[in-house]
């Protein structure tokens, strides 16, 4: 998909990051996704859903939103969930759980008619223990309630059990969790490394456990063992830790075009019995800020990046294996390397493989805008969501930094005169404090838009605790980013978000040559250590000034992953080499790389990085091909140029620089192709997406401001379309189709002719 090359060994790494080991009967695991019963309801009462019948309900698949299903693409409110399950009689003595990776946004769970609990947050997980409550070798109950009422943001309050469910078990002493960092210290050649260990005791006397933790390198060979011994009362939680150091010259370093990955698994063990297997993989490197400059492992860099909403029309923002896979190496690809991605927790398995491809990003939890409700001082809920948020994400090497909200201001103001209130500033300072004594390996931001107002200085700001400013900005930006650090020198400034206007949900929409000129003279500012472009992705929205189809469409590709004219504008400004130039004759291809200079943006070393140059012929086709390793290219250098020779006659050549993760980060072709990004002015309406998934094919189409009303015909057979249905829902809809059979579709509006028919592939 888009320029990208794939590469088996990523699939597997994806694969292989599991967080607990199966290991005989110590600890056991049951998915719980599926089919489950459901009904939409802001008026029943809880007693009533605890004694429904659950057979009247409507049926909805989990992981999964209620608002991709037509019937409920826009309700807001509570959505109940039921299903039975079985808990096997080998499971009797053991500690039994059932976990919730995330459910958005304020949920209750009842087991067996009795309430659990309740969690309030929509991005990370929870669970209780239900030992007590279970019938062994006998059909239990779960109800969850997910209420979606809470919104902050321009991006859609997806409904619904959004994460995967499960019920696992273990024995009455477990590891919560283990947390492990491993910082390289370059002036003294070693490695620091320290494991952190949560351990439960559900048992009412006390054990003495035995952990024996092994790390394997990339090669999944034994790297060293380290073994550890703790006391732990009964009815009791523990931490404990381990430090020690390695020499720097045996590992491999974690970066973002080599991302070396480690796996630590640790036995745990009492009376020399196996009772608990955790496993989790994780990096050796180190992000730290000096002065005005980003260092990754004692390397100055300047990067790119996009901010990407989880979000899709089709998925939701269930986030599937497959869609994460095809945006973050497509966002690779464009030149992404380090953002503040979302404005909230990410999930795990983007996370994992953000690991596997060397995409840096920082977290954040949902606290946004201007009279944030939840901005206030030391809250309760921001310090439950950060600490959730660090304790699962913690040994991810992918993460680099926390942050704790985003565009937080006085609403009592015009703009102008906006600043932080006192309560915004303290509240900072405060989720600050609470990180640090989570993770002090990471770096710290916000998200500002007030640092660069003419009210706001040390006093309102909360720059002093943040290691890097972060701003966001979509206008004026060189004036924006130069009033910040006059404000407040001596720390790097990144754009965590930037952008000038919709981009517009064509294909030939284009990003504002303002924003693009003024992005190129960030390049003479050495404080300016990056900028992460507001979107990747169009998605789906009901915020103010979002146009007709629901999509608002800022990203360079839209909602169903299409690009658009603007997809190739910032890959050319996120290249990793300035330019790439082709010549082709009788005789050779010649290939000229101009590489970065220091000052520009992207600017760091290129380390076995190949050039590829494919031969093609009259007819298109590839007839020669030959990949060389360059040498490495470090910021500054003069020029370089390559030579292939042309053997079978070629009439054109293209040239492909591909990154060590076998990514293609730049092309250039000779002759030049010319592509013409027409505006369709047809009056026909059009299909622009069409899939099938689950027991649905969904549609996805254009729409205008005209649009009220959509008609398809669809069938087995493009010249008879039998079945005929309309909707007043806008840029999506389900069709139910559940057979093998060819399915065909034409679509028209109120305001449209018949679109081509389209066949499912």
């Amino acid at each position: 998909m888009k320029h990208l090359y794939y590469v088996i060994f990523l699939v597997s790494i994806l694969i292989g990051c599991t967080d607990k080991k199966s290991n005989g009967d110590t600890n056991t695991q049951i998915s719980l996704n599926g089919d489950w019963r459901f009904l939409a309801s802001n008026s029943v009462s809880d007693d009533e859903v605890l004694n429904a019948d659950y057979n009247s309900w409507d049926t909805l698949e989990v992981p999964g939103n209620w608002d991709t299903e037509n019937k409920y693409t826009h309700y807001v409110g509570k959505g109940f969930y039921q299903k039975r399950i079985e808990v096997p009689t080998s499971w009797i003595g053991k500690q039994v759980r059932i976990k919730f990776d995330a459910v958005y946004e304020t949920s209750k769970v009842w087991f067996n008619g009795k309430l659990l609990g309740s969690h309030k947050g929509g991005y990370t997980p929870f669970e209780f223990n239900i030992t007590n409550q279970v019938n062994y070798g006998a059909k239990n109950t779960i109800v969850v309630m997910a209420d979606n009422t809470f919104k902050r943001g321009a991006w859609w309050a997806w409904g619904g059990i959004s994460r995967n469910v499960s019920l696992f078990t273990n024995d009455n002493v477990r590891v919560v969790w283990q947390h492990i960092s491993a910082i390289p210290n370059f002036e003294k050649g070693i490695v620091d490394f320290k494991i952190e260990y949560k351990i439960e005791n559900n048992g009412d006397t006390e054990s003495e456990i035995n952990l024996v933790s092994t790390i394997e390198n990339k090669a999944g060979e034994n790297w060293l063992t380290k073994n550890h011994s703790i006391k732990i009362a009964g009815k009791n939680i523990s931490k404990t830790e381990i430090t020690f150091t390695e020499p720097l010259k045996n590992v491999d370093l974690w970066h973002f075009d080599r991302p070396n990955l480690y796996n630590i698994t640790t036995e745990v063990s009492t009376n020399n019995q196996l009772i608990d297997v955790v496993s989790d993989k994780f990096g050796i490197r180190k992000l730290e800020v000096k002065g005005e400059q980003l260092v990754l492992n004692n390397e100055p860099i300047r990067i790119n990046g996009f901010n990407r909403v989880h979000d899709h029309r089709l998925y939701g923002n269930t986030e599937p294996e497959e869609l994460i896979k095809n945006d973050l190496l497509d966002m690779k690809s464009l030149g992404g390397n380090f953002s503040r991605i979302m404005h909230a927790p990410a999930s795990k398995n983007l996370l994992k493989f953000c690991d596997s491809i060397g995409y840096m990003i920082v977290e954040e939890i949902p606290v946004w805008g201007r009279a944030a409700p939840n901005a206030i001082p030391n809250n309760p809920i921001t310090k439950q969501w950060l600490t959730e948020m660090i304790e699962r994400d913690y040994n991810h090497a992918s993460v680099v930094g926390w942050s704790v909200g985003n565009e937080i201001g006085n609403l009592d103001c015009e703009w102008e005169d906006m600043t932080m209130t006192p309560e915004q500033f303290k509240y900072v300072n405060s989720m600050f404090d609470h990180v640090i004594s989570l993770d002090k390996t990471r770096l710290k931001t916000y998200a500002s838009f007030t640092a660069y107002l003419p009210k706001s200085d040390v006093t309102n700001e909360p720059v002093k605790k943040a290691d890097f400013i972060s701003i966001n900005t979509y206008g004026g930006h060189l004036k924006k980013v130069v009033e910040t650090h006059k404000k407040f020198p001596g720390k790097p400034i990144f754009f965590s978000e930037i952008g000038k206007g919709q981009i517009g949900s064509e294909s030939n929409a284009l990003l504002d040559e303002k924003l693009l000129d003024e992005m190129k003279q960030f390049n003479e500012l050495p404080y300016v250590i990056g900028t992460a472009l507001w979107t990747y992705n169009d998605y789906r929205s009901n915020y103010k000034n979002t146009p007709a189809s629901e999509n608002r469409a800022w990203g360079v590709v839209d909602v169903w992953r299409n690009p658009k004219a603007a997809y190739n504008q910032i890959r050319d400004l996120y290249a990793p080499v300035a330019k790439m130039q082709s010549e082709l004759t009788n005789l050779k291809a010649t290939i000229v790389i101009t590489p970065r200079n220091k000052i520009e943006i992207p600017s760091f070393v290129l380390k076995d990085y190949q050039l590829k140059c494919d031969f093609i012929n009259e007819n298109g086709k590839v007839i020669d091909s030959e990949k060389i390793t360059i040498p490495n290219i470090t910021p500054g250098d003069a020029d370089l140029t390559f030579s292939f020779k042309n053997k079978k006659g070629a009439v054109r050549v293209k040239a492909s620089l591909i990154s060590p993760m076998n990514i293609e980060v730049k092309t250039t072709e000779f002759p030049i192709k010319k592509t013409h990004n027409l505006v369709d002015e047809s009056k026909k309406a059009k299909i622009i997406f069409l899939k099938k998934y689950r027991k649905n094919v969904t549609v996805g189409y254009k729409v205008t401001d005209a649009d009220s009303l959509f008609t398809f015909k669809y069938g087995v057979n493009s010249k008879a379309l039998s079945q005929e249905i309309s909707t007043e829902l806008k840029g999506s809809f389900n069709i139910p189709w559940n057979s093998k059979e060819p399915f065909f579709i034409q679509i028209k509006s109120n305001n449209s002719e018949w679109s081509d028919s389209k066949k499912l592939k």
